[in-house]
């Protein structure tokens, strides 16, 4: 077995095997945006007029999952990576959501300030951010974009790489996904782009940057190994 990769991380050029592959990796993958819906759901008096942020929003999941459920609900999404935008398109259209959909191939910063959203999601894009200075910098013009009280899903990966739990957590994740399909080696790429490619931060410090960037009430909704998804409102 070839124990020196190269490392990878999970947004890569080749979107369809991103598309394919993460369901796997993750346990309760679509459970966990499941819960993300019905949270967003649950955060508004008035289910009509709302509109949404989703940053990181290539690949479309989270759209099409919310343009399909909530036909009063609008939908903006921002990500940086055209290849992901691309398969979005793909997704809403099937979906037959386009007219409520808007995508942007910028970041979350890059949006104008004057236009204020109901509600944000980030799912499984924080930890691509490499050091805390650029999270802090995204969390806080998220935070910027959006109305008070307003709710945000956000889920990463949350590990303490430095913690005696990591190899046995990994273990239990590589028998896990070994176990539902992914190839040793797509393992193996993986495990070798935490701290290198991605830069996952711990539960606390999650808990803690969310609070110094403006929000409150944090809550844990979903956890699956490492993979963490969090409800916060925005102060």
């Amino acid at each position: 077995m070839n124990h020196n990769p190269s490392p990878m991380s999970w947004e890569t050029a080749d979107v369809h095997r991103y598309e394919q592959s993460i369901a796997l990796k993750i346990p309760g993958y679509s459970h966990m945006h499941d819960l993300m819906e019905r949270l967003l759901a649950a955060s508004f008096a008035d289910n009509n007029g709302i509109h949404i942020l989703l940053a990181g929003a290539g690949g479309g999941k989270e759209i099409a999952l919310l343009g399909s459920r909530h036909a009063g609900w609008t939908l903006t999404g921002v990500d940086p990576s055209l290849p992901m935008l691309q398969l979005a398109e793909k997704r809403i259209a099937e979906a037959g959501i386009g007219s409520r959909v808007t995508l942007e191939p910028v970041t979350v910063e890059e949006l104008p300030e004057d236009i204020l959203y109901d509600g944000a999601t980030s799912m499984l894009m924080l930890h691509f951010l490499q050091g805390m200075e650029a999270k802090r910098t995204f969390l806080t013009g998220l935070a910027a974009r959006l109305k008070r009280g307003a709710p945000l899903i956000i889920a990463a990966v949350n590990a303490d790489l430095r913690s005696p739990a990591h190899p046995i957590m990994m273990q239990a994740w590589q028998d896990h996904m070994l176990s539902v399909g992914v190839l040793p080696e797509e393992w193996e790429r993986f495990a070798a782009s935490l701290g290198r490619e991605s830069d996952p931060i711990c539960s606390e410090e999650m808990t803690q940057l969310l609070t110094e960037c403006g929000f409150s009430h944090i809550t844990r909704y979903f956890g699956a190994f490492w993979v963490e998804g969090y409800y916060a409102i925005r102060n």
